[in-house]
Formats: structure tokens, sequence, C-alpha cells
């Protein structure tokens, strides 16, 4: 009797050891094969946000949750699975920690922290083979109203991302073609105009009393047509000014990731939230 029930525990120890292992579901990165669209990339924003307030109050399920919609939404924030590495460990999931980690130095092989975050993976690897597997929190349902709002952006290193083409930076440079093209089309008609002014005070003379039959009328028309191409001109040039400038603002304020410290079990570093 006693040998069957050492069997018994024996039997209980091994089997609760394998499924605690086994308890962490892993999933790879998809090649990134297309480009996000505007409505990806207004919804990855607002998914990203809304992560960035999960995280910061340690509700890490939720913030995978939404981080994995964002990146999937836009797969080119490969920043992204940095996040999504730290919240993974810190809920238990090193494995699926690693895979993007791994993931971002593929897809972004010169990256200024490689080093870091290779020895980053070497630390996690060794922690997988001396420890079982901690059971990951379940991720929460879906939130069916529209994510919180984020709190005030806190003081934070700047770390530029990758500019995505946007809208807001497409009317500019509408603006400045057309400025452009009024201004062009005011000088040619500027030039044309005085072209043709010169001409005629050479028959009329400087007093233009030596003018030949029928050249007065043209060479007034010619005179207006001086003056409206030089008002033309002028009005594109600034429209054309203005367009610029509003491009190169528009694109100084990019968004940009930020790098908070980081302090977890076997680990001490900086975690990185990215912005779009």
């Amino acid at each position: 009797m006693r040998l069957h029930l050492s069997g018994f525990l024996a039997l209980a120890v091994l089997t609760l050891s394998g499924s605690s292992l086994a308890a962490e579901e892993t999933h790879p990165y998809v090649e990134c094969t297309h480009e996000a669209s505007e409505a990806d990339l207004t919804a990855a924003k607002a998914a990203f946000q809304a992560g960035n307030v999960s995280f910061n109050e340690a509700d890490y399920p939720r913030a995978i949750l939404y981080w994995e919609d964002a990146f999937r939404r836009d797969c080119t924030a490969h920043p992204l699975l940095l996040n999504l590495a730290r919240a993974y460990e810190l809920n238990g999931q090193k494995q699926q920690a690693v895979i993007a980690l791994e993931t971002f130095l593929q897809r972004e092989p010169n990256s200024t922290e490689r080093a870091q975050i290779q020895r980053r993976i070497e630390v996690l690897k060794k922690q997988l083979e001396t420890e079982p597997a901690a059971v990951p929190v379940a991720a929460p349902p879906p939130a069916t109203t529209a994510p919180a709002q984020p709190p005030p952006e806190q003081p934070a290193q700047p770390v530029n991302l990758k500019d995505h083409p946007k809208s807001n930076r497409v009317v500019p440079l509408v603006v400045a073609g057309a400025g452009a093209v009024i201004f062009v089309v005011g000088g040619l008609i500027y030039l044309d105009g005085a072209k043709k002014v010169k001409d005629y005070e050479a028959q009329c003379g400087p007093s233009h009393k030596q003018c030949p039959p029928g050249v007065v009328e043209p060479a007034n028309d010619a005179a207006k047509k001086e003056t409206t191409g030089g008002v033309i001109a002028l009005v594109g040039l600034p429209v054309l000014a203005g367009g610029l400038i509003w491009y190169f603002v528009a694109g100084s304020s990019s968004n940009s990731a930020v790098v908070r410290p980081a302090v977890g079990p076997g680990y001490a570093g900086l975690a990185l939230n990215g912005a779009f």
C-alpha cells in the first residue's frame, strides 16, 4: 500500500511539472509584407497608447493584448517588439519574450542596442533552463468601450522612430506646389509682357510720341500684361514659402518612443516605450 502511494505521488509531481513547463504558449511574428494604411496607423496608435496605460498600471496581460494588436496593424513599428518582450517577461512568458527580442534583431540588424539585447536574450534563456516556466496570467477580454485616454506624458529620453507617411504632410506639399505653379505662371506672363514693352519702347522712343500707327494700344496691353504677371508672381511666392514652412513644421512634430528604467529579476536596464 505504501509503495502504491509513493508511486502515485511521484506520478502527480511529474504531471504537475510537465503541465507547468508546457503552460506557456508561444507564437512567431510573421514577415512584414504589407504597408499600413492610414486607418491601420490610426488604430495602431490608439492601441499603442492604451497599452501604455495598462503597462504603467502593471496590467501586463492587457498591455500585451493592445500592443500585439498595434504591431499586427503596423508591422514596421519594430520598437514595439521591445515593449512586448518586457511585458511578456513581467507576465512570466519568457519564451515569448525571447522570440520578440530575436525578431527585433532580425528586423533591425543595425540597432545600436544589439549587444544589450543579445545579453538580455542570454539571461532569459539561462533562466528558462534553470527554473520552471511560470503560468502566465490570462489576458482579459478586449474592452467593449473606447480605450482609456493615456495620462499626461512623463519626461523621458526621446528615441526617434521610423516616420510613417501621413496625410497631414501631403497637404503642405500640395499648397507649396500650387504656390510654385502660380509663381512660375506669373513670372512667364511678366517676362513676356516686359519683352513686348521693351520692343514697343524701341519703336516709340523715350517720349512715346514717335509710335507708328496701331502700336499704342498693343503697347498699353503689353504694359498691363507685365503688371499683371508681376502681381501673380508676387502672390504665388508667399504661398510657396508658406507651404514649405508648413511641411517642415509638420515633419518636426513626428512622434517618438521613450525609454524608461526597468528593473526585474535577473535583468536591469531600459524598457522602451515606442510611439507612432
